[in-house]
C-alpha cells in the first residue's frame, strides 16, 4: 500500500508540469487565433461592404482592449460614409482605453460628426485616453460650444485629466461651473480643480 502511494506521489510533479505546459500551449494558440481574427476584422473594416464594416466594428467593440491592434483602422472608420459604422467604430475605441491613443486626432475630428451618438462616443473615448488626449484639447474646447450636456460631461472630464493650464479650457470650465445640469456642474468643478492644481 505504501509503495503504491509513494509511486503515485512521485508522478504528481510530472502530471502537474504536463498540465501547466498544456495550459500554456492552449493560451498561446488562443492569443494567436485572436490576433488573426483582429487582423481579419481590421481588413473588413477598411475593405468590406457597409454590412461587413458594421459587423467588424461591432465585433471589435466586443473585444475591447483585445482588439487594440485595429485602432488605426477604427480611427479611419470614424470618417466612414455610413453613420452606423462611424458610431460602432467610436464605441469600439471607447472600450479600448489608453490603447486608443493613436486615434486621438480622429476622435477630435469625430466631435464634429453630424450624428450625436458618434460625437458622444468620441468624447467618451477621449476621456478614457486621459493625458494622451492632449493633442485634441483645442478641438474639445470648440466642440463644447455645440454639443449636448451628456457629451459635455465627458469633454469637461477630459480637460480636467489633461490638466495643464490652458486659458481657453479654464475659461470654458469656469463658465460650466454654473451650469443648471448637476452632473455637468460637478464635472466642471472637479475639472477646474484638476486644471489649476
Amino acid at each position: 500500500m505504501r509503495l503504491a502511494e509513494s509511486e503515485a506521489r512521485a508522478k504528481w510533479p510530472g502530471i502537474l508540469v504536463a498540465a501547466v505546459l498544456t495550459l500554456c500551449v492552449v493560451l498561446v494558440v488562443a492569443v494567436l487565433l485572436r490576433a488573426d481574427r483582429v487582423r481579419e476584422l481590421a481588413r473588413q473594416l477598411s475593405q468590406g461592404d457597409v454590412s461587413q464594416r458594421y459587423k467588424a466594428a461591432k465585433e471589435l467593440e466586443e473585444l475591447g482592449p483585445n482588439g487594440g491592434a485595429a485602432v488605426l483602422e477604427l480611427a479611419t472608420a470614424l470618417s466612414d460614409d455610413d453613420a452606423q459604422v462611424r458610431y460602432r467604430s467610436a464605441k469600439a475605441l471607447s472600450k479600448m482605453g489608453e490603447l486608443a491613443a493613436p486615434a486621438a486626432s480622429s476622435l477630435a475630428d469625430g466631435l464634429r460628426d453630424t450624428e450625436r451618438d458618434v460625437r458622444y462616443y468620441c468624447a467618451k473615448s477621449l476621456y478614457k485616453l486621459g493625458k494622451a488626449a492632449s493633442p485634441a484639447r483645442d478641438s474639445i474646447v470648440l466642440a463644447m460650444k455645440e454639443c449636448d450636456d451628456e457629451t459635455k460631461v465627458y469633454l469637461v472630464k477630459t480637460l480636467g485629466d489633461i490638466g495643464e493650464e490652458h486659458q481657453p479650457s479654464i475659461d470654458l470650465v469656469k463658465k460650466l461651473c454654473s451650469s443648471q445640469n448637476d452632473k455637468l456642474r460637478s464635472a466642471a468643478e472637479d475639472a477646474l480643480t484638476d486644471i489649476l492644481d
